[in-house]
């Protein structure tokens, strides 16, 4: 077989593995909380970060934490109401997939429906969410990964944290992302995942707030890619205070992917990655200019330099001699700063240590 042909079947298998079989059958009506079967086996266990040194960190999970199923910026609406459908591609772990993002349908206060993308205050309110669970307040509910909150004690982590927003803000974040719907597909066409950013949301009815006011909980069950990261145990920690300290959404999402593919970070091995790849991968508008969205990138770098993510970092542009030195492509280097490093390295020695428990299969 040639060198191509071992590729592309080495490729097949690892997009088999990061899978999840569609379901399409009507989806049954939400139940309540205590309607569902409630446990925590040995992989949430697992995904949990409980002690004291642990405490300023979370969970990546694979492949699903990688899909820029984000919108950055402002959008352009038909006739102030309806979105299109995002189509994007990208890459992970060098396989292509697709996935297209079919906006989200909320009823105002006057009754009026509106189309939203999620954005990053639904990234935001997600990366909160999965802090619950890996602090102890993650179960599976009916075989899927969840947790359950307040929502006051939502409002409460996102302002702890720099992100101020009312009670009803939160509540449209997670009901966009329970209805934002996104079909990953791979490069052949495959279906990976059609589902909501969110399986299922129960929040709390009207009668249960007078009630029980702050106290009165609500739950999600995550993305199937999520609760397959976690029995899988295709997850590694990351410094989430410092990823939602940041400003810029570049340095978030830069942060996240170089804690998870990054295992080898130190200041001998620098990280590379290409101006392409982060407009791609991350969910950007390629600007006519593409020294644009490398000025972006350079805040967003700068910024990381200011938290001690990065000691350094090096720009080599390709310029298109035949367009007036227009730029075409640009390769950033790297290199990661110590405290970076050793948070890596703590990580690996995490993932070790769980080696030796057993990964469950949905086969």
């Amino acid at each position: 077989m040639s060198e191509t042909g071992k590729n592309t079947k080495r490729k097949a298998k690892v997009a088999a593995k990061n899978s999840v079989k569609v379901k399409t059958a009507a989806a049954p009506k939400t139940k309540k909380l205590a309607e569902y079967r409630q446990e925590k086996p040995i992989q949430m266990t697992l995904f949990e970060l409980l002690l004291p040194s642990e405490k300023p960190y979370s969970n990546t999970v694979e492949l699903y934490d990688f899909i820029p199923k984000y919108h950055w910026g402002k959008v352009e609406r038909v006739n102030g109401m309806f979105l299109k459908s995002l189509d994007r591609e990208f890459e992970c772990r060098g396989v292509r997939y697709r996935v297209s993002i079919q906006p989200a349908s909320l009823k105002d206060k006057n009754g009026e429906e509106k189309y939203y993308y999620p954005s990053k205050r639904e990234e935001l309110v997600e990366d909160a969410l999965r802090k619950f669970a890996v602090e102890g307040q993650g179960l599976f509910l009916d075989d899927a990964a969840g947790v359950t909150f307040t929502l006051h004690q939502l409002q409460q982590e996102l302002m702890t944290n720099g992100h101020t927003y009312s009670k009803d803000q939160i509540k449209d974040a997670l009901l966009v992302c329970a209805k934002t719907n996104i079909t990953v597909t791979s490069d052949d066409g495959n279906a990976i995942l059609v589902s909501g950013l969110f399986e299922t949301l129960g929040l709390q009815t009207r009668e249960d707030w007078e009630s029980k006011g702050q106290k009165s909980k609500a739950f999600v069950r995550f993305n199937p890619l999520v609760t397959q990261g976690i029995k899988a145990r295709k997850f590694r920690q990351f410094n989430y205070e410092t990823s939602m300290s940041y400003k810029n959404v570049i340095a978030r999402q830069l942060h996240k992917r170089m804690s998870h593919h990054y295992t080898q970070a130190s200041v001998t091995q620098p990280y590379s990655i290409n101006l392409s790849t982060i407009i791609r991968d991350f969910g950007l508008t390629a600007y006519e200019r593409l020294s644009h969205n490398l000025r972006d990138v350079e805040v967003a770098l700068e910024e990381m330099q200011s938290k001690d993510v990065i000691l350094n970092y090096k720009i080599d542009k390709t310029v298109d001699s035949e367009q007036r030195n227009k730029m075409i492509e640009a390769k950033i280097t790297i290199t990661p700063h110590p405290k970076f490093a050793g948070e890596v390295m703590q990580g690996n020695k995490r993932l070790s240590a769980l080696a030796e428990f057993p990964v469950e299969s949905d086969d």
